[in-house]
């Protein structure tokens, strides 16, 4: 973002980020797997899975919290 960004548009990149943390949060919801017998492959890749969209959470809130920041140095929130 340069630096003569709207708050308008500070705004709508919040309710964006906070759309695809919500998304992410859901989506890496556990599979309910109680009658499923899995192999130790498919547990790599689920707990693998898991902990990228882990990192990619912490990505996205992290920007959240600048553009929160961002917005609070303009005095509008």
């Amino acid at each position: 973002m340069t630096g003569d960004t709207t708050p308008e548009q500070l705004r709508q990149e919040l309710r964006d980020l906070d759309a695809e943390i919500a998304e992410l949060r859901v989506s890496g919801q556990p599979a309910d797997t109680d009658d499923e017998v899995r192999d130790s492959e498919e547990i790599a890749a689920d707990l693998t899975t898991e902990e990228e969209q882990q990192a990619i959470l912490g990505i996205l809130e992290r920007r959240r919290d600048a553009v929160r920041e961002r917005l609070r140095q303009l005095g509008t929130s």
